[in-house]
Order: C-alpha cells, then structure tokens, then sequence
C-alpha cells in the first residue's frame, strides 16, 4: 500500500515536472520595416510585417497587440492596438499612422503583446520620419522657373510674329 502512495506521487510530481519545467509557453515576435517604408513623410503611415511563432498554441488564440512610437527623447508620439487571431505562426502586414507635427529624424516603434503576463515579448524597430515642406519647395520653386520660361518664350514668339506683321504693314 505504500508503495503505491509513493508511486503515484512520483507519478503526481513527473506530470507537475512536464507540465511547468518542460512544457513552456512561448511566443516569438519579428518584426521588419520594408526599405520601401523605411523613410516616411510625416501625416503618412509607416507599414511593416510582423511575424508571430506561437508553437505551444493548439488552437486558435486572440492577441492584443499595442503599437507605440516613440520620439528621441523617449515621448511616447503615437499609439495604437489592435487585435489579431494566431494560431502557430501568423505573418502580416500592419501600419501605424505618423503625426503631421513629426520633425525630421529617426524614431522608434515598439510592438508589444499585452493579453498575457508570462507571454510578454517586445520588439523594436526603428525608420526615419522626412519633412514634406522642402521636397515641396523645391517643386513650387521648379514649377515657377517652368512657368516663367513658357511665358518669357510666349512673348518673345508674340514680339517676333508682330516685329514680321508690322514689317510687312510698312512695306
């Protein structure tokens, strides 16, 4: 008889060694912001893939995801969260929208899983945020140059037609 108590606590203590020590949960997080998104224009949204490894999950699970943005000092500039449904593995393509007031320079986006305390994964990715205004001076400018040419030509071609009419009214 005791050695059946003792049996079935060693039994008891294996199956308490591979549910917690062996079975573990883990989720793995990547994520990539394409060249093409690289540099953002401020007001736009930036895009990038984020892969989920969830190996353990045996069916279908909802994850709450956070999305923040962070400036150079570390404030925090946008933010969002989103849910999405995983099973193993789930690959996809999300964005976040950048604030028109954004300055030149690099920031940081961070992606955070919030549904599950003994889950919790963070990654980092960084892109660059460009100003609009002097790629948009710049075409005003070269528009200008174009419409002064056109109509420098415009009457130069109207001076020269009537320089001809008025040489041969004379004659």
């Amino acid at each position: 008889m005791r050695f059946k108590n003792i049996f079935y606590f060693f039994l008891f203590g294996l199956f308490l060694f591979f549910y917690f020590f062996i079975y573990g949960n883990s989720i793995s997080l990547s994520v990539n912001v394409p060249d093409k998104y690289s540099e953002v224009v401020a007001g736009e949204r930036v895009y990038f893939e984020l892969d989920v490894k969830f190996p353990e999950n045996l069916g279908r699970v909802d994850l709450r995801f956070e999305y923040k943005i962070y400036g150079v000092d570390d404030e925090l500039v946008a933010q969002a969260k989103v849910l999405k449904a995983v099973e193993t593995q789930a690959s996809f393509i999300d964005s976040i929208a950048i604030p028109k007031s954004l300055k030149d320079g690099i920031y940081i986006l961070k992606i955070r899983i919030l549904d599950y305390s003994e889950l919790d994964e963070e990654i980092i990715t960084s892109f660059h945020v460009v100003s609009l205004e002097d790629d948009k001076l710049q075409l005003y400018f070269i528009i200008l140059i174009i419409v002064i040419v056109f109509v420098a030509l415009l009457v130069f071609y109207d001076f020269r037609i009537n320089a001809k009419l008025r040489g041969k009214v004379k004659k």
